[in-house]
């Protein structure tokens, strides 16, 4: 379990809301090279070999050693094909999309098992992350939250859902039990297409794919929180206006361009909270593992990475530290 000091397990909606800030998975930006091509491949920035990235270091806080997930499906329609009705609230088991099919077997694969290299360090007492990955289950909201005298409905194309929208959804869904708290849970808010979710996610101002933060309720409780917006509203036939665009492919290998589109984002942010979640509610908020410059982590990193033949990175997938 994520160790957060002393906060409290109960639930008070009405009490102040802090934010943390977010951390990133960054666009990718058309260049005329990639014209004509099926998939975009591009695994170091702007395609171009060069140095390695700086290592990844520990700065002495907290890991979420057995990462958990929670799926809110926020919308007036399934956001993906064969996915829960807006509504409706279950068990990991009753998700029949891709997204609820891919957070059910990550766990305990070799691919899971290379954030089992990342720990933390108490008093001496080197504790590594496990090669574990639980989906505890989901909540299809279709309405909600109320903020003040304002009732939300779910969003819909066009819409902007702002950060306090995102933390107030969640703590509604903590307050009439379709959500049960847990520090090392990650909660991540899908929505569908069209939809500006937290504010940074549109043709004309595209700042990111997906990020992780977390937020600080008023009795103490860290919750650790992630934006999931539609990454296939953004394909290299279709990119916002700075040239950015989130999944490297046009169509949909499993027959769901919008669930095909999020899987890589979606581990992104899961991978990232594990290895570097807000553990502490001061200052830099994130002191698990990152880069010294330019405060990377670890997929941030192999995003950036394009092993040449000269170099040792074991197929690029694992940033050194």
């Amino acid at each position: 379990m994520l160790r957060i000091g002393s906060a409290a397990l109960s639930v008070n909606s009405s009490a102040k809301i802090e934010f943390a800030p977010i951390h990133f998975s960054e666009p990718l930006i058309w260049q005329e090279s990639d014209a004509g091509k099926d998939v975009v491949t591009r695994d170091a920035k702007g395609g171009v070999f060069g140095a390695p990235p700086p290592n990844i270091l520990y700065w002495s806080g907290a890991v979420i050693r057995d990462q958990k997930v929670t799926s809110i499906y926020y919308g007036p329609t399934a956001v993906y094909n064969n996915g829960p009705q807006p509504g409706t609230a279950g068990a990991a088991g009753a998700d029949g999309s891709l997204i609820g099919h891919f957070l059910r077997n990550i766990g305990g694969t070799p691919y899971w098992n290379i954030n089992t290299t990342y720990y933390q360090n108490h008093g001496s007492n080197i504790e590594y992350v496990n090669n574990t990955m639980g989906y505890s289950g989901y909540w299809a909201a279709n309405q909600g939250p109320t903020i003040g005298a304002v009732t939300f409905s779910a969003p819909v194309s066009g819409e902007l859902v702002s950060q306090t929208r995102m933390a107030y959804l969640i703590e509604e869904g903590f307050a009439n039990g379709a959500l049960t708290y847990d520090p090392s849970t990650l909660y991540m808010i899908f929505t569908g297409p069209g939809v500006n979710l937290g504010g940074g996610f549109s043709k004309t101002n595209l700042q990111y794919c997906a990020w992780h933060s977390a937020y600080r309720a008023g009795d103490g409780r860290i919750v650790q929180y992630s934006a999931m917006p539609y990454d296939a509203d953004f394909t290299p036939a279709h990119r916002a206006d700075n040239r950015g665009y989130c999944v490297p492919q046009n169509g949909a290998p499993n027959g769901d361009v919008g669930a095909d589109g999020t899987v890589s984002a979606m581990t992104h942010e899961i991978e990232e909270t594990a290895t570097d979640p807000v553990s502490q509610w001061e200052k830099k908020f994130f002191y698990g593992w990152y880069d010294v410059h330019l405060r990377r982590e670890c997929r941030q990193v192999c995003l950036h990475l394009r092993p040449d033949d000269s170099q040792d990175f074991h197929g690029g997938l694992q940033p050194r530290r």
